[in-house]
């Protein structure tokens, strides 16, 4: 009976979603004509805005008046607005009442605060709308089975803006639009008020265990693929505990299934599991094998590119990358090797080339810079269809954590001042096993001082949300630190060794790099003109102090 409801359910979900499909559809074979009518909307709808005001939103009547009237901007130059939003003033970006504020990353402070609208919201399900209808068309299996999107542990509650605007969703599935949300709600296996569970180890538990009792799982959507190779290994290594939780006949079948396999593996505790939805381009390309041991024969789908302020792509089919999604806001691309020329629309877009991006959208962003470089590799339709290549800027970011140059910039200052202790060098990068930053550094100063600038560090780099975030979920360890000695040579020798002129290196304090790309920054410095390491192994201190460990170890 339960698969019966699923299904019709499922069925009467996805026929709802047909007409945004076909609408995305038509613009894919005439994207110009598209975007300029999402323009035309744009500006009418706006125009009477503090922000259109001040801009010419009035004079804009084509594409080339847009440009000349409304600049490329930051975030950081629309903070004083979206301060005014959230002391509760109206009519500052959108006419449309902003509902709430979303926090994400930022490349010159630790987080920012993006306007959400219900034309924002609108414009989402404009993209996951064709994407969920193309996925149940080419995997009908779908219909009649159960679905995990993630839902985490929030890092606060009821948190409120001075004007009394909420701050921040619970769940994934609440970029969704209402109908959506309320299939998506009847067939979800774990329920989005678990993510009100504010102890992480409560939480994993209770989303094991529901994940476990459900025979029924067809999809699971998460973000980060550590986020879900990260709670098998959980089941993995509790099974028993999580088995006494589960019924009897549950339990049983879970068993008789991985004692066929022979191995801990999804297939056998899901047998209809179809598609497994997250990141794969990027630095996330390196943690797929990992999610691939738990889930050797299920289809793992790429996730398009969603950022908070909106979304830019998504997968449709199963060709390489994902369409842009020119349905849901005015995208402009500004050619990577060429960002003095003028931004083109997507039936402009060349194969092959990479390019940044410019969103506008009805959550009040007009011609917003996303740092995030995109390739075109191929087509659909008139529309590009895209992979994710890099942050423009340094950035680091495997699990989501958004760590900026700019902070850590900050962080070390700080450190610097609070620990009356001035560094000749220092270094943080992503390090594996377990996956964390480690902090290096050169400095006259005792193991302690430079244990407690890595703290001082460390807090800096939490007061960001999404590395908090990754902290508590267990996607990173703590930062550790180790001691350096010619720290400035080793990383210039280092770069020169890669081809790079010594003229052309400049010194940084992050380098955002991961496998196979990246440095091993540890082989480096051990080698360094005898360094701490091999000398007096003052670094491994450092780093035994680092994670808790006695300093004998």
């Amino acid at each position: 009976m339960r698969r019966a409801t699923l299904a019709a359910l499922g069925r009467g979900w996805t026929a709802s979603l047909a007409p945004a499909a076909v609408r995305f559809a038509r613009a894919a074979r005439e994207p110009e004509r598209a975007q300029l009518a999402y323009l035309k909307r744009l500006v009418r709808d706006n125009a009477d805005t503090a922000y259109g005001r001040a801009n010419g939103f009035a004079r804009v009547h084509d594409l080339a008046s847009w440009r000349a009237n409304v600049p490329a901007v930051r975030h950081e130059e629309l903070v004083p607005l979206v301060d005014r939003i959230a002391r509760g003033e109206p009519n500052v970006l959108t006419r449309e009442p902003v509902k709430m504020l979303e926090r994400t990353g930022g490349s010159t402070s630790t987080a920012k605060l993006v306007p959400y609208t219900a034309g924002l919201l609108a414009d989402f399900a404009s993209a996951t709308g064709p994407w969920l209808f193309d996925l149940h068309a080419h995997h009908p299996q779908l219909f009649g089975t159960s679905s995990y999107w993630s839902v985490s542990p929030v890092a606060r509650r009821d948190e409120r803006t001075e004007g009394g605007l909420p701050i921040g969703f619970e769940d994934d599935a609440a970029y969704f639009g209402p109908l959506e949300r309320f299939a998506i709600d009847r067939l979800l296996a774990v329920p989005g008020r678990l993510a009100r569970v504010s102890d992480v180890a409560t939480w994993r538990f209770e989303t094991l265990r529901r994940l476990l009792e459900r025979d029924d799982l067809g999809l699971v959507s998460v973000w980060s693929p550590t986020f879900l190779t990260l709670l098998m290994e959980h089941a993995r290594d509790h099974l028993d505990d999580l088995l006494a939780c589960v019924g009897a006949e549950r339990a049983k079948s879970i068993r008789e299934g991985l004692a066929r396999e022979g191995a801990f593996v999804g297939e056998a505790i899901w047998p209809r599991l179809a598609i497994l939805s997250t990141w794969t381009d990027g630095p996330s390309a390196a943690f797929l094998p990992a999610l691939r041991a738990f889930f050797p024969r299920t289809t793992i789908q790429p996730k398009g590119l969603l950022a908070t302020e909106g979304v830019v792509s998504f997968p449709l089919g199963d060709r390489e990358g994902a369409v842009l999604a020119v349905t849901s806001h005015l995208i402009e691309l500004v050619d990577v090797e060429r960002p003095d020329a003028p931004p083109i629309l997507a039936h402009e877009a060349r194969v092959g080339a990479r390019y940044t991006l410019l969103l506008s959208t009805r959550g009040g962003l007009y011609r917003y810079r996303l740092l995030d470089v995109v390739e075109v590799v191929g087509k659909h339709g008139a529309l590009p269809r895209l992979r994710f290549v890099e942050k423009l800027e340094r950035v680091a970011d495997r699990f989501g954590e958004k760590v900026h140059a700019a902070q850590v910039q900050d962080g070390l200052a700080r450190a610097a001042r609070e620990v009356g202790v001035q560094p000749r060098f220092a270094l943080v990068a992503p390090v594996d096993d377990p996956a964390r930053y480690r902090l290096y550094l050169e400095a006259d100063a005792s193991d302690a001082q430079l244990a407690r600038m890595r703290d001082v560090l460390e807090a800096h780099l939490a007061t960001g949300h999404h590395y908090a975030y990754c902290v508590r979920l267990g996607q990173l360890a703590p930062m550790d630190v180790v001691r350096v000695r010619d720290g400035a040579a080793t990383f210039l020798r280092e770069h020169a060794a890669r081809g790079r002129r010594a003229g052309d290196v400049k010194l940084t304090c992050l380098d955002p790099r991961v496998a196979p790309d990246a440095i091993d920054w540890d082989r480096a410095f051990a080698g360094s003109n005898g360094s701490a390491r091999d000398s007096d192994h003052s670094s491994e201190r450092a780093i035994t102090e680092a994670s808790g460990a006695p300093a004998d170890v």
